[in-house]
């Protein structure tokens, strides 16, 4: 590979690191918002690359900026669930062990912890991604699609085994509900086209109502946050990273099962972790599903997320095996850009402990509930406000039921059942 291929793929690795970092640091903005805007205004950007990029590389280059927006966003986004509280469908498990961490004054062990797992679960995914490759290519692939339905109830299941008396009935209703509310979402019948004029689906308000703004509006009033010390500089081995992988291979493979979903998984599989490995675990699992998510792309032309539909977009029916030039770009972005996330995701962290302590977080909440509604108004105008409201009202059951908010991932779970199926 030519030094100015690599050097392109360095510039495009700090521009999509740069859009991750937005997407993943600011509450109510997701990667796949960001990369579904690329795709919609991807002439004018073609047209821009190719005045100092060679026009054969446009694509591949486009494609490096997602794949590196889409890694650094799965590992900063912890920032913002375990500082205010406002997690998404793939960090919302980890929020209550980050959040234990954090009023004891030990935020930064959680935020060390998930970035290690992040770290962990990219290079252990690049590692693996050629033998997964020619494994899933093989009559396994065929098979695993053939039990996708299986699979995805028996998550559903393990969850609600998970509860105990009163929270099974409550978590089935909510699984039920989240879901229907996602076949809703989902379905293409609610108008979605906002003040900008484009239309962005509604996973923004859907995601946000069941899983940010719930956490938000709990939070008022709570007490203050202590100050942050940060001593532990390695506080989880590599064993929880590792795992993590494990479990992501699953959430890439089959569609609907998020980094939430796939720690109820592994939890059942490798036992219960402590709060750190657990952190860490959720965090790898998260970055490992993005990779795996390439690699279901490349095998199927199946697209498990909004990255992977954005790609699909740019390079059309291009072949991506081991070996061609577009495989080899993305692993060198993963590469790349895991290393950046994790010195990102410390630093943001370092800064956030600083000031937390300081800030008064009822009037922080409050601008994020404004931005938030703002945001849903422009993105996906009145009746993403109407649906961001029920989804806040429903995602609130969990929190003051102290019943575990990952039956809410129900809204994605069961619409790929369906779907799946045939039934819708």
């Amino acid at each position: 590979m030519e030094p100015d291929l690599i050097l392109l793929i360095l510039y495009m690795c700090i521009a999509g690191s740069l859009i991750g970092i937005v997407s993943g640091l600011i509450p109510g903005i997701h990667v796949n918002t960001l990369a579904a805007l690329i795709v919609i205004f991807q002439d004018s950007i073609s047209s821009a690359l190719s005045s100092f990029i060679p026009i054969d590389y446009v694509p591949a280059m486009m494609v490096c900026c997602i794949m590196s927006a889409a890694v650094m966003h799965s590992a900063v986004d912890f920032i913002p669930s375990t500082f205010m509280g406002l997690p998404d469908a793939d960090s919302a498990l980890n929020v209550l062990p980050a959040h234990r961490l954090l009023f004891e004054g030990k935020g930064m062990i959680a935020v060390r912890s998930a970035a290690i797992g992040s770290l962990v679960g990219a290079f252990t995914s690049i590692v693996l991604a050629i033998p997964m490759y020619y494994l899933l290519s093989t009559w396994l692939g065929e098979y695993m699609d053939s039990i996708t339905v299986g699979v995805l109830l028996l998550v559903l299941i393990l969850m609600i085994i998970k509860e105990d008396g009163r929270n099974r009935v409550i978590g089935t209703a909510l699984i039920i509900v989240s879901g229907v509310i996602g076949i809703i979402s989902m379905s293409g019948k609610i108008p979605s086209i906002g003040f900008l004029g484009f239309d962005s689906g509604l996973m923004l308000p859907l995601l946000s109502g069941l899983f940010g703004m719930p956490a938000i509006i709990m939070f008022q009033g709570s007490s203050s946050i202590p100050p942050q010390s940060d001593e532990i500089r390695r506080p989880v081995g590599l064993l929880p990273g590792i795992k993590g992988v494990l479990t992501g291979s699953l959430t890439g493979w089959f569609p609907g099962i998020t980094s939430t979903s796939g720690a109820t998984i592994a939890g059942y599989i490798f036992g219960e972790e402590d709060s750190k490995g657990f952190i860490s675990m959720t965090s790898s699992i998260g970055t490992a599903s993005t990779m795996f998510a390439f690699i279901t792309f490349c095998i199927s032309g199946s697209e498990r997320s909004g990255t992977m539909t954005a790609v699909s977009n740019i390079i059309e029916n291009a072949s991506i095996t081991p070996g061609s030039e577009l495989f080899t770009i993305v692993m060198i972005t993963l590469a790349i850009t895991s290393v950046f996330a994790y010195f990102v995701t410390i630093s943001a962290g370092q800064i956030f402990s600083k000031v937390i302590s300081a800030i008064d977080i009822n009037r922080m909440n409050l601008m994020i509930i404004a931005f938030t509604v703002a945001l849903t108004y422009l993105m996906t105008g009145y009746w993403g406000i109407i649906l961001l409201l029920l989804c806040t009202a429903i995602g609130i059951i969990p929190v003051i039921t102290d019943t575990n908010r990952i039956h809410l991932t129900g809204c994605l779970i069961v619409p790929v059942i369906l779907f799946t199926t045939g039934i819708l």
